[in-house]
């Protein structure tokens, strides 16, 4: 049972996903016995599904298992939650979050897919109508958000590894969900592929062939898309500029806006494509639009797009009857903290840079507090609030969390850091001081 060489470049402590069936028995029985490994370290991880009776026991099987092999082996009790999803989906789900829990920063995680599973992973996917990247299947190595992973066996066919199991006399754990045919992939395994072969004895390694020619096709495809990214971000990576995306072949804007999506963990959807590429492009560019994608929210405001986290579904609590924001005054001699309370520590900052403190404390309101109207420094007449900030390009979702600063007349002096008023523009600049905002971080 030969394994694909070990990856130049993958970190020399290895984590092996156990399940404790024929496969991954195998695996880790090879690796742990093999004469003159190039790793440093071998551990293996069980994940407990708690989805069959006997899987205490198995649990108990796998680590004595592998203290027999004189590896560690960790067992990870997870919940498998459906939400939606199909059973095998949910537990790969689940499965993959323990395998993240547990590999540490210097290990690389170690599965034991082979080339059947290679076959079915491909149909699978053209099952499901998957664009390219779905369809080159799964990677001897790859490096993405799950951190480094190695299946040294996907070029070997699985009648290798079970001769190799044989040879050695192993025991695995037989999990009769592996025969449940009402699971797709279970399907395909025991009905669909014995009738591929019976017509196309090489099946297997035809299927494999393709999925890694589609790999690499989606590589190549994937570096255009890096190059695209590149020429329609903003100054900031959560922001692309419409225009330069619209200016792109349709198909590469596609490719580049699931590029930046997938960045910040999020899929784009069909749909959140066709309202980008389609609807959205006839709308005024003053007009907000919004899409939920997932944990995020999708916005088109200004000429850009935006990905911010998703807004809660939860009542909001009355912040104002803790603290009243009309009741906060600032002296300037500390950073103002823009949270309600003292445990608020991500709320972002106000501060005052180059002078000791403010001569007369401001103090800070709520935007439905404050005045309707702002005259900034060098303005002849004061403009409605919301023009100052669609001219200062922050977005309407983005306004409220603006710090405002008023006068102990009543005046608007500050918009955090992006405008002043005429008297505070005036003190601020006899001393040579300025705000610093740092606004929330938006992933908090």
């Amino acid at each position: 049972m030969d394994l694909t060489p070990f990856p130049a470049d993958a970190p020399r402590r290895l984590l092996v996903g156990f399940s404790g069936g024929r496969d991954s028995t195998a695996l880790l029985h090879r690796l742990a016995t093999l004469p003159d490994a190039p790793w440093a370290g071998l551990r293996a991880i069980h994940v407990h599904h708690g989805l069959h009776a006997g899987a205490d026991r198995w649990a108990q099987q796998c680590e004595a298992q592998a203290r027999d092999w004189n590896v560690d082996c960790a067992v990870r009790r997870v919940a498998v939650k459906r939400e939606g999803r199909g059973l095998e989906d949910a537990a790969r789900q689940a499965r993959y979050a323990a395998f993240d829990a547990e590999r540490r920063a210097d290990e690389c995680l170690v599965l034991a897919h082979h080339r059947d599973d290679q076959a079915e992973t491909l149909l699978l996917a053209l099952l499901r109508g998957s664009g390219e990247r779905g369809l080159s299947a799964m990677r001897d190595f790859t490096v993405d958000a799950r951190g480094p992973i190695w299946r040294p066996l996907l070029a070997t066919p699985g009648a290798a590894v079970a001769d190799y199991a044989a040879q050695h006399e192993l025991s695995w754990i037989e999990d009769p969900s592996n025969r449940d045919e009402r699971l797709s992939r279970n399907q395909l395994r025991y009905t669909v592929m014995p009738l591929l072969r019976r017509h196309w004895p090489q099946a297997d390694a035809a299927l494999a062939a393709s999925a890694q020619r589609l790999a690499e096709a989606d590589g190549l495809l994937r570096a255009q898309a890096k190059r695209d990214l590149a020429t329609v971000l903003g100054l900031r990576d959560d922001v692309v500029e419409v225009s330069a995306l619209r200016a792109l072949p349709q198909e590469r804007a596609a490719r580049a806006l699931r590029l930046w999506a997938e960045s910040r963990n999020l899929r784009l959807t069909g749909d959140a494509l066709r309202r980008v590429l389609g609807d959205w492009s006839r709308q005024p560019a003053g007009r907000a639009l919004r899409h939920p994608l997932g944990d995020a929210t999708l916005r088109q405001w200004g000429g850009r797009l935006w990905l911010t986290p998703r807004e809660s579904t939860e009542p909001a609590t009355d912040a104002h009857a803790i603290a009243p924001l009309s009741q906060l005054a600032w002296d300037g001699r500390a950073p103002l903290r823009l949270g309600h309370g003292a445990d608020d520590a991500d709320a972002g900052t106000l501060q005052l840079l180059g002078a000791e403190g403010f001569e007369a404390p401001l103090r800070r309101v709520a935007r439905r507090d404050a005045p309707a109207r702002f005259r900034a420094a060098g303005d002849r007449h004061a403009r409605a609030l919301q023009t100052h900030f669609a001219a200062l390009g922050v977005p309407p979702w983005a306004r409220d969390a603006v710090p405002l600063l008023i006068d102990a007349e009543g005046e608007l002096q500050a918009l955090g850091d992006l405008a002043y008023g005429a008297e505070l523009d005036t003190w601020l600049r006899a001393r040579g001081a300025r705000l610093v905002w740092q606004p929330a971080d938006p992933a908090g």
